[in-house]
């Protein structure tokens, strides 16, 4: 029968150590590469997202700062009185259906935000787990969007 040292059988517990060590490295390596993999998809889906989003919003500004400037237009022309009064009223209703559409544009802006941070949120913690939701955090201050408040 063979007999075993004291040295050869260490030597074989620090190449299972050594193993056991590569294999979990591995295993964490390729779970890492996996969720920076979701990330990756769940970003560019934001990024497609804020790219139609802040050019509408900034547009809706826009709308709004020209349809004050109107009234005001429309304004002067009531106080100068003349014979165009009755157009002065149909601009004020071209107005006012304006700023109905403007509103009812801001409400479903409003909408899809508050639908953004819940798609964020749930990509994120399926992506990390319990890291997920300070993630979805931060990526939605990067946004500039408010996340709701915690249920």
């Amino acid at each position: 029968m063979e007999r075993r040292s004291l040295g050869r059988t260490l030597w074989n517990l620090v190449l299972a150590l050594l193993n056991a060590t590569l294999i979990l490295l591995a295993l964490c390596l390729w779970l890492g590469w996996s969720a920076l993999s979701k990330v990756e998809h769940i970003t560019d889906d934001l990024a497609g997202i804020t790219e139609t989003i802040l050019p509408v919003r900034s547009e809706i500004r826009a709308l709004t700062g020209q349809i004050a400037e109107t009234r005001a237009n429309i304004a002067e022309l009531r106080e100068g009185g003349g014979p165009d009064l009755h157009i002065c009223t149909a601009l004020e209703a071209q107005v006012a259906r304006a700023e109905q559409r403007i509103g009812e544009l801001n409400e479903t802006l409003k909408r899809i935000e508050a639908d953004l941070y819940p798609a964020i949120s749930d990509g994120v913690e399926a992506a990390f787990g319990n890291l997920g939701r300070s993630v979805a955090v931060a990526l939605t201050g990067l946004l500039g969007l408010e996340p709701p408040a915690p249920q």
